[in-house]
């Protein structure tokens, strides 16, 4: 089984949903920014500032350009950081960062340290040094993800509140037996479903679910795999999630319903499944599925 990198992972799914990623870390600000300007993901400039014997540990960094409604242009370095030990050196690794980019480009830097290790102690927040009553220091904006749970966190919608959820339960996973693992992925997914995400972003998230948890053994990541797949139908079932999305504004009548469960009980959705796609009841649809006769096949 091939892994991909968490660095990887955190730095693909930022980039794809940048938009809900500022919503979720940036709340106070989103107002200001201007969204229709779009983002402007400064990859080569990150590069350049890293000594080549550093790049290789820089791999979930971000580097990204913003456009304010006033008109003025701001940079986020997002920096992500996996490894539990203690580093008393991180402090200053992350303003010689923020120093560099100042000096070399000029511009106002904003910075977030998301941390997805377990060690509850390792939290750094600022870099602080006195020399001979020369004072440098730097307050960056943290986000530790031990200390936000999903029932602390969660904001269920924004797809970035469920990637989130994903990564905390990754950090439990010498906790969850493989039962539990079979329900997180199934009530993610149904998650994504009932809010009516658009495909893409259903997509990403599903992949990020489906390796960021990192299993050791092939046969329980195929098992795992599988059941994400099996619930989400995501590709024969899109088309599902299309009737769904196109009428999420409107009553969908009741012949576009019955419509949406044959179609799901073709592929072989469980009721659990079609009552979240639908928003009824078990009940009803199995009223429905009397009605027409389809139990009988």
């Amino acid at each position: 089984m091939s892994k991909i990198s968490k660095d990887l992972l955190w730095k693909g799914i930022i980039k794809v949903l940048f938009n809900p990623f500022l919503h979720y870390f940036y709340k106070e600000y989103v107002d200001e920014i201007d969204f229709e300007k779009g983002f402007e993901f400064l990859d080569k400039e990150l590069q350049t500032m890293y000594a080549q014997s550093d790049s290789k540990n820089r791999q979930a960094d971000l580097l990204v350009k913003v456009w304010l409604k006033n008109g003025k242009e701001k940079w986020i370095l997002i920096h992500i950081e996996v490894q539990g030990y203690r580093d008393d050196e991180f402090s200053e690794r992350v303003f010689n960062m923020y120093s560099r980019i100042r000096d070399r480009y000029g511009k106002p830097v904003s910075v977030l340290i998301i941390y997805t290790d377990d060690s509850p102690s390792f939290h750094p927040k600022e870099f602080r040094e006195d020399c001979l009553g020369t004072v440098s220091h730097l307050q960056f904006s943290t986000y530790k993800l031990l200390e936000n749970p999903p029932s602390k966190s969660l904001d269920p919608d924004n797809p970035f509140s469920i990637v989130m959820e994903i990564a905390w339960y990754a950090l439990k996973k010498n906790k969850l037996s493989e039962e539990n693992y079979v329900s997180l992925g199934k009530e993610i997914v149904r998650k994504l479903i009932a809010k009516n995400f658009d495909h893409e972003t259903i997509r990403y998230v599903v992949e990020f679910l489906r390796h960021y948890v990192g299993f050791e053994n092939s046969e329980l990541f195929g098992k795992f795999s599988e059941v994400i797949d099996n619930t989400l139908k995501i590709e024969k079932n899109m088309g599902i999630l299309e009737v769904i999305r196109k009428h999420k504004e409107e009553e969908i009548r009741e012949d576009e319903i019955e419509k949406v469960i044959k179609n799901a009980l073709d592929e072989g959705c469980t009721l659990d499944l079609i009552a979240t796609i639908t928003n009824l009841s078990i009940k009803e649809i199995k009223a429905i599925i009397k009605k027409n006769g389809w139990d009988k096949k």
